[in-house]
């Protein structure tokens, strides 16, 4: 069939859901590899794909300054930025230009490139090489749209002041005023060697049109408008709104067959031992994901314990993700297992409730598991938004981390557990995303990209 090369950040997210992507685009005959500018080599090459290694991309990447003796040091940085402007802005674009990238592409000629939209300058270098690519999102809608709140807003549409009219278009106007702020102190301070500005003349210097690039609201510097983009999420969670021209629902990407790492604990029990025991208990499992949770969350930890402590046909695993060590924990309840990782697919075939931040692939893993949610956002990037989500289509509930007390998140985790509309909503849920699958969403706009009949 074809030759596809899909590149990512590499984070994790987006990459255990592009293994599922590369899985069923092998399965449709197509020969696929994998590129990245993390160093994940040996994590994408353990799943049985052939993985190129791309140089690191730096947010930074402008020169060095000289250091000056106070006093007036940051003026004499300034003036020193002034002095040499045109020569900063040139060794920066020069460190800027994917080189590598180009060379991948005259090595290995593919016939389509999937490309992560944050990837600029590879989007960039594609087009000027007039290589076949389309853009990869993890995201809901980046894109400003009727009735579409921000992503980074827990803002429900038509509930409350917030999701009016009226104000998501202020909430849009005042981003955007935000934004243009944002930016523009950050090319005048660096006297055009912020990372937006080179990318910019980066477009330019490729002849990439400014028609493509669209105001940005989140993540990066800009988005693209027109391109066409694969969202790996289902519409049927969507807000109500008209879809952005040329972008493309794929559903989520759930690969079940990823190599996990082993559950690790100090407190000496395995996994499957605590499911023994909810077994033996004939208990329900309660999963509480907060590995992106920082070192001043503990305290949101220690309410979620004092919450199920008593509820002793409960059973608790708390994944941390290796930031926030087991040495935290004293004196647990009986029904309270803290691991510094969890196997996350393993886990939520067994669950009965996620208590989660928000993620996007966590919330996909659920839905693709048929678990109910209590959401409580982690307050970064996209969570709010994917909480929001949760909430208005009856997946689970969309709390509040810095203001539930222990009895609060006590009764909202029985709400989910009892109220069987929660459940339902998940399963109906599961069922649309599933359809992506059979049908074949992703191999026909694949095809599509590829100017193929299907």
């Amino acid at each position: 069939m074809a030759k596809i090369i899909c590149i990512t950040t590499g984070l994790t997210g987006i990459l255990n859901a592009s293994y599922e992507l590369v899985s069923r685009l092998k399965e449709a005959g197509h020969e696929v590899s994998y590129a990245s500018p993390r160093k994940i080599k040996n994590r994408v090459e353990a799943e049985g794909i052939k993985f190129t290694q791309l140089p690191e991309i730096k947010e930074d990447a402008s020169p060095t300054i000289p250091s000056f003796q106070k006093p007036f040091r940051k003026i004499k940085r300034f003036l020193y930025k002034i002095q040499n402007a045109k020569q900063r802005r040139l060794a920066t674009l020069e460190k800027t230009v994917p080189n590598e990238f180009v060379t991948m592409l005259l090595r290995e000629k593919p016939d389509l490139v999937i490309i992560d939209i944050e990837l600029h300058e590879y989007i960039f270098k594609a087009f000027s090489e007039g290589q076949k690519f389309i853009l990869l999102s993890q995201w809901f809608s980046l894109w400003r749209r009727k009735g579409l709140p921000y992503l980074l807003h827990d803002t429900i549409p038509q509930q409350g002041w917030k999701g009016s009219t009226l104000a998501l278009e202020m909430t849009w106007r005042k981003i955007k005023l935000q934004r243009w702020w944002i930016f523009m102190r950050k090319k005048i301070l660096s006297v055009g060697t912020d990372r937006r500005s080179i990318l910019l003349e980066l477009a330019r210097q490729e002849r990439f049109s400014r028609n493509y690039i669209s105001e940005n609201y989140w993540p990066g510097p800009f988005t693209y408008s027109k391109l066409p983009v694969m969202s790996l999420t289902p519409l049927e969670m969507e807000f109500p709104h008209e879809p952005r021209p040329n972008l493309f629902y794929v559903g989520p990407m759930v690969y079940e067959k990823r190599k996990e790492q082993q559950p690790k604990s100090k407190l000496n029990y395995t996994i499957e031992e605590v499911f023994e025991y909810r077994k033996k208990i004939k208990g329900r499992l309660l999963y509480c994901s907060v590995s992106t949770l920082s070192k001043g969350d503990e305290f949101f930890i220690k309410k979620i314990i004092q919450a199920v402590k008593h509820k002793k046909n409960w059973v608790l695993i708390i994944g941390m993700g290796g930031l926030i060590g087991e040495e935290m924990f004293e004196k647990l309840p009986g029904n309270v297992f803290p691991f510094s990782y969890v196997p996350q697919l393993k886990v939520l075939k067994e669950a009965d409730i996620s208590i989660n931040h928000g993620g996007i692939h966590t919330i996909n893993e659920c839905i693709h598991f048929k678990v109910p949610m209590l959401v409580y956002s982690g307050k970064r990037s996209d969570q709010n938004g994917c909480a929001a989500r949760v909430d208005y289509h009856g997946l689970g509930i969309m709390a509040d981390k810095d203001k539930d007390s222990p009895t609060e998140i006590r009764n909202k985790i029985n709400e989910v557990l009892i109220n069987n509309s929660f459940s339902q909503k998940v399963e109906e849920m599961h069922i649309q995303t599933l359809k992506y699958k059979d049908d074949l969403f992703l191999e026909k706009v694949i095809a599509n990209a590829l100017c193929l009949s299907k």
